[in-house]
């Protein structure tokens, strides 16, 4: 049966997201867009994304005597998916699982007690033995993560890329993979199989949208490109010393 209120629900919801948002902007801009960690709020997360990706809440909170916590972030195309995998070490040896998903927001999911659902995501929770919370360490080393990050890779909204940041022992740590472009030609990338550790701990329900090869036009093309029409340019992070720059500009 047609439901009358459906289109209405989503006009309002739309309107309210729409009036709200220029508001929240300007509390972001003054609070300094600063991660808290996961969040299921969808205005406070859009704000604070590229914070979280970095790991930069793990980082400022990081000292002696903490349980160790890793972060996993992966970008399936910004505009598509992303998925989130928070891990906090337990007495036991195991860890508590925190698993998101986020994707472009679907309409139908709208409710007058939930106006932004559609934008909030899909979380599930999951607790790891230590045998498990082992496989996804040895995951992170034989990716690679222990080394030290490569200095100056690009991770850009319209492609495919890992993060993964850790704080252990007071220290933190940081690391990204990208597929620039070419998954199954990029070797770092390719090495980074995390998923195949958390799929049996992703509870979530959301398939994953799988790695694939896109086109990947020069940043700076893109960003003249946005100055000519209201387009905005996909987001770049430029991999700094144990952690993100979080940069617009065209780099040579």
């Amino acid at each position: 049966m047609f439901n009358l209120w459906s289109p209405i629900v989503k006009s309002t919801a739309l309107s309210l997201k729409n009036r709200l948002l220029p508001l929240f902007a300007g509390l972001a801009l003054l609070a300094g867009c600063a991660s808290i960690g996961p969040t299921d709020d969808p205005v406070q997360r859009h704000f604070s994304w590229d914070r979280y990706v970095g790991g930069d809440d793990l980082a400022t909170s990081c000292k002696p005597g903490e349980p160790a916590r890793y972060r996993l972030v992966y970008n399936g195309i910004y505009t598509e998916q992303r998925r989130s995998y928070d891990f906090t070490a337990q007495p036991d040896g195991g860890a508590l699982l925190e698993a998101r998903v986020i994707g472009s927001g679907t309409l139908t999911r709208i409710t007058l007690t939930e106006p932004l659902k559609p934008w909030q995501g899909d979380k599930a929770l999951h607790r790891l033995n230590a045998a498990e919370f082992q496989q996804l360490t040895a995951a992170l080393r034989d990716a690679g993560f222990e080394a030290t990050a490569k200095k100056g890779l690009e991770l850009r909204g319209d492609d495919f890329y890992w993060t993964a940041s850790a704080c252990r022992n007071g220290v933190f740590h940081f690391n990204a993979w990208a597929a620039e472009g070419y998954p199954g030609e990029a070797p770092a990338f390719d090495r980074a199989r995390f998923m195949d550790v958390l799929a049996p701990f992703d509870h979530t329900g959301v398939a994953v949208n799988p790695p694939r090869k896109v086109p990947l036009p020069p940043y700076a093309l893109m960003m003249n490109q946005a100055r000519e029409k209201p387009n905005q340019p996909p987001h770049r992070y430029i991999v700094g010393d144990n952690g993100l720059i979080y940069t617009q500009r065209a780099f040579n």
